[in-house]
């Protein structure tokens, strides 16, 4: 063979492996596109509906399905208070059906743990949110800084009653993992301010309300009947939403909210017209729409396989009279719209 021929044969060669290769291009390519764009479905499973704090997650979670035309959010709420046999129930209508990935807020630690892990063993991807309940579980985990929030809660109280008198903490029903973090960092912080305010009772206000606002009114007074003596107690501090509306309720009934320091977790509207009025003395605030956002939009990242972070901790905020109209604040209670 001269080298004439041999170059051609060579050139030749090259050009049908150029066209092989431009052929294969964008034959992966298109792949790749229709991966990228295949609608998601994605469920959004939280804890309740009813409250205030959940009306606001939900619009988070829905403007990040919004703003991107390939995830449909389903949004699988329970009737009422919600219970760990429900969701259980929803995870299991979620693997049945195929979906996409699931955003949850477990009720319960052990109770939940089986049905998520089952999610994960058939591939659907699980994003935490709210509640930091499973560490070792793989997968997005997005909830605020409830820590932080009690460290807030006993700064603000300190001060206000020159780190003296008798504190009594409302808790919605046990087991509730943020609330659990913010008395821990309310108790941790009054130590290391060597603060003499003294928790003098925790009291779960869940269930009956009648059962409830007994509890609030023995933990009042040495005894529920005596009302018209000087209560011990000079403040109050709701841990959640839940339980921050039966004691305001049941103080309310008992003519006994004035005068009171009382702080409110998770404040509805209702109690910010009360921060207002200053009938209550602040708020403790999440940002449930930004944990809303953040959930859908990682949940789509992990089904789409892309890698989403272990944890992301979102900020809490101080409510007074004195920020209501500041613009952000406005925006983290759902008194103005907003995009992000």
């Amino acid at each position: 063979m001269n080298v004439r021929n041999f170059k051609l044969k060579t050139e030749f060669v090259a050009v049908i492996f150029l066209l092989f290769a431009a052929l294969m291009i964008p034959c992966s390519a298109g792949a790749a596109d229709l991966g990228a764009s295949k609608k998601l479905s994605i469920a959004v499973i939280p804890e309740r509906a009813d409250l205030d704090f959940w009306k606001l997650l939900k619009k988070g979670a829905e403007s990040a399905a919004l703003s991107d035309e390939n995830i449909k959010m389903l949004w699988i709420a329970p009737a009422g208070l919600g219970c760990f046999k429900e969701q259980q129930k929803q995870i299991e209508w979620c693997i049945k059906n195929n979906v996409d990935a699931i955003v949850v807020s477990p009720v319960h630690r052990h109770k939940m743990e089986q049905s998520l892990r089952k999610a994960l063993q058939k591939g659907i991807p699980v994003i935490q949110m709210v509640s930091n309940t499973f560490k070792d579980l793989k997968g997005g985990n997005i909830y605020s800084n409830n820590f932080e929030g009690g460290v807030l809660a006993a700064n603000y109280l300190d001060k206000k009653m020159n780190g003296s008198g008798n504190v009594i903490l409302g808790l919605f029903k046990k087991g509730n993992s943020p609330v659990k973090q913010r008395v821990e960092g309310f108790k941790e912080q009054l130590k290391k301010l060597n603060s003499n305010l003294k928790v003098v009772k925790a009291v779960y206000v869940g269930g009956h309300p009648k059962k409830g606002s007994s509890k609030i009114r023995i933990a009042m007074w040495s005894s529920g009947k005596d009302l018209n003596s000087t209560p011990k107690i000079k403040a109050v501090v709701g841990m959640n939403e839940s339980s921050s509306e039966i004691l305001i309720e049941t103080l309310k009934n008992i003519k006994r909210i004035k005068g009171l320091t009382f702080v409110a977790f998770n404040p509805d509207s209702t109690m910010v017209q009360l921060i207002q009025d200053e009938v209550i003395s602040a708020g403790v605030a999440q940002d449930p729409y930004r944990i809303g956002r953040l959930a859908v939009t990682q949940a789509a990242m992990a089904a789409r396989g892309q890698k989403v972070p272990s944890e992301t901790v979102t900020e809490v905020y101080l409510i007074t009279k004195e920020n209501l109209s500041d613009p952000k604040i406005q925006e983290i209670l759902g008194l103005k719209d907003r995009t992000n």
